[in-house]
């Protein structure tokens, strides 16, 4: 069994779980995890199938989780970096943090991440260096492999996190080379992999072996949490499919029985009374019967009495209350159900702006960290010169569809009346590089004043 070291304030001891150091409240974090992923992917209903029963499943929770994360994250999110007095380090480091989102791909990874939080409670990433490529390396983690610590009187202030991950015996001898004894470790066997990172320490055990125990090289813990609206003195956040695990169940029970009664209906039973038996009677186009004097025989009618009526009312009851738990109307799908102007369409979507910007308000804790890493160790470890800039703005898309020309216009108008300044107005637009686009507006504004010059130069020559 895998033997970790341990401050004495972990409250915990050697197996208490898969990575030994998960306390109580850890494993019940995991078993949500687990419950949210499969209710995710489908696994909806609550205990076996009964023999001959029909289960439909709808899977709403996947999409309404997918389609907040899409008004979230509708476009890449773009960022700029306060200049405080050296525009030039400023544009130098919003290059830089560009050049290292779109090598990461995280414009697609953040949207992932997004709906990770919103199924599990929790999405994780990890930010380090390649001293290879000379590159940061921004890498999705499974919170399930994490296990933190943080301060008691402040959820927010982590002193150290715990990771566990497998890698065989192949992968740990390439990963670590002789620091790992690998003469005793099978090639294709995994193996538990333990990481302590403090700010001052970091340590390594592969298979009950310390091969790492050294000084943390980035002086930071290299996670970045992203809790899903989180309790207010908590560290871990839940999940949104919380509220919709109930409604999304009765739903698809309530269309099981729906479906099933249609099938009947479409292949009528037949109710014979005063018969000893049903030999020679069969149900279809033409059939004729003999039956015995006094019987009788008729078709059940199972849409009759409106029956049927009541389970699409309850139905469409239950859809109106997982639009509402979800904060998710119909009209962010396309479709309102009737005419409404503009003013009306937004009132009617603005539980959804409302929820997006809780979300939004999270997640920009989480840029601020990834981004101040990832400066830190483009100008420590990558030698570019950044000023020691480190913090970050984010500039977010519109949550709903807007008119460019509208916002270029409503930009312009800030700009001349003073209000906000040309690189600011730039940024709020999604340039990558106001402080390069706002150069090559006054070159090209200087170029075509010294042309407008010229014929009135000649002129006054003649």
């Amino acid at each position: 069994m895998l033997q970790i070291s341990r401050s004495p304030d972990r409250g915990a001891s050697p197996g208490d779980g898969p990575s030994g150091l998960a306390t109580e409240d850890d494993r019940l974090r995991f078993a949500r995890y687990a419950e949210a992923l499969a209710f995710y992917e489908g696994d909806q209903w609550l205990g076996k199938r009964r023999r001959g029963e029909a289960r439909l499943t709808f899977n709403y929770a996947r999409t309404l989780v997918r389609k907040v994360a899409a008004y979230v994250f509708p476009t890449p999110v773009t960022f700029s970096v306060p200049s405080q007095g050296d525009d030039a380090a400023a544009n130098r480091a919003e290059r830089a943090l560009a050049d290292a989102i779109a090598e990461n791909d995280l414009a697609r990874l953040d949207v992932e991440l997004c709906v990770e939080a919103s199924v599990l409670g929790d999405a994780a990433l990890k930010v380090t260096w390649d001293a290879l490529a000379r590159v940061p390396i921004v890498a999705a983690v499974d919170p399930a492999t994490l296990v933190a610590w943080w301060a008691p009187d402040n959820p927010r202030h982590v002193y150290l996190i715990a990771q566990v991950y497998g890698m065989t015996g192949t992968a740990l001898a390439r990963a670590f080379g002789p620091a790992v004894d690998a003469s005793g470790l099978a090639p294709e066997r995994t193996y538990p992999v333990v990481e302590d990172w403090t700010a001052e320490r970091w340590t390594v055990e592969v298979a009950g072996q310390r091969v790492r125990d050294e000084a943390n090289p980035y002086g930071w813990i290299p996670y970045v949490i992203a809790p899903n609206n989180p309790r207010p003195h908590a560290f871990w956040g839940e999940s949104d499919l919380i509220d919709l695990y109930d409604v999304c169940r009765e739903l698809n029970g309530r269309m099981s029985v729906l479906a099933k009664v249609l099938e009947l209906s479409g292949a009528p039973i037949a109710v014979l009374e005063n018969v000893d038996g049903s030999e020679g009677i069969t149900v279809g186009p033409g059939a004729k019967w003999e039956l015995p004097e006094g019987a009788k025989a008729y078709l059940l009618d199972l849409l009759g009495g409106g029956g049927v009526g009541l389970h699409v009312e309850y139905v469409n009851l239950l859809y109106r209350v997982l639009h509402d738990l979800s904060e998710t109307p119909r009209t962010a799908f396309g479709d309102s159900g009737r005419a409404l102007s503009g003013a009306a369409l937004e009132v009617e979507v603005q539980p959804l702006v409302q929820r997006v910007r809780r979300k939004r308000s999270s997640w920009e804790s989480v840029f601020r960290q990834r981004n101040a890493r990832i400066l830190d160790l483009l100008e420590r470890f990558g030698g570019q010169d950044l000023g020691g800039l480190r913090r970050t703005v984010t500039i977010w898309p519109s949550v709903l569809p807007s008119d460019t020309d509208s916002a270029v216009r409503n930009a312009a108008q800030l700009v001349a009346n003073g209000i906000q300044s040309r690189r600011t107005a730039v940024a709020a637009l999604g340039s990558d590089d106001p402080e390069g686009e706002l150069t090559r507006v006054i070159e090209e504004m200087t170029k075509l004043s010294a042309v407008s010059r010229q014929p009135s130069e000649i002129s006054n020559k003649r």
